[in-house]
């Protein structure tokens, strides 16, 4: 059935194409050309077999390309079809989930109602006393891990700062001023000696 159809099309372009010339070309050429006419359809015979020869080759991948993007297509579909399904699936979920929890709700109201004040005084002040608790222990422990991140970042920014001086320090001075640097100190320790 392709075949055939393939067939109709490629014989319906070079009719339209045959048809479409203007006289004058299918003519014999004003040279003296002896082939005329014959040249011309030569020329879109070859054409045809070039076209023909190409639909032939390409129609296998071109057609298993498009087959397999429908195919990719389709299940891209259906997969948010079935992601669709689920989503009102758990929307339905939720919404039962919703009216049983607002009858649930005016339970817990009607029980709390019914339970003596004094029950609640008891157990808010109760509830306060833990709350306070925990907040003075957390206050505690954000204190103590504050005080030991200070010294850790301190004793951090001791030691670069050692190190940079150190490596400042290698970098600058030249033997000159290390003979220079070692004189003062013999020297300060010849005056510490004359003082005791």
């Amino acid at each position: 059935m392709k075949t055939r159809q393939n067939r109709i099309l490629v014989a319906a372009l070079l009719a339209a194409v045959l048809v479409s010339l203007p006289d004058s070309a299918l003519a014999a050429e004003p040279g003296g050309d002896k082939w005329g006419v014959w040249l011309t359809i030569g020329r879109f015979f070859n054409l045809a077999v070039l076209i023909g020869i190409l639909v032939r080759v390409g129609r296998k991948p071109v057609s298993a390309f498009f087959a397999s993007r429908a195919q990719s297509i389709r299940d891209r579909i259906a997969q948010a079809e079935a992601a669709r399904r689920a989503a009102e699936a758990k929307l339905a979920e939720m919404e039962a989930r919703m009216s049983g929890l607002d009858r649930e709700i005016g339970e817990l109201r009607a029980a709390a109602e019914s339970a003596a004040a004094e029950e609640a005084r008891r157990l808010l002040a109760e509830a306060e006393r833990d709350a306070e608790k925990i907040v003075s222990r957390a206050r505690v422990e954000i204190q103590g891990m504050t005080r030991a991140a200070q010294l850790e970042l301190r004793s951090h920014a001791a030691e670069l700062s050692v190190g940079l001086a150190e490596s400042l320090i290698r970098r600058e001075i030249n033997d000159d001023d290390r003979k220079r640097l070692f004189g003062r100190f013999v020297a300060t320790l010849e005056k510490g000696k004359e003082k005791r």
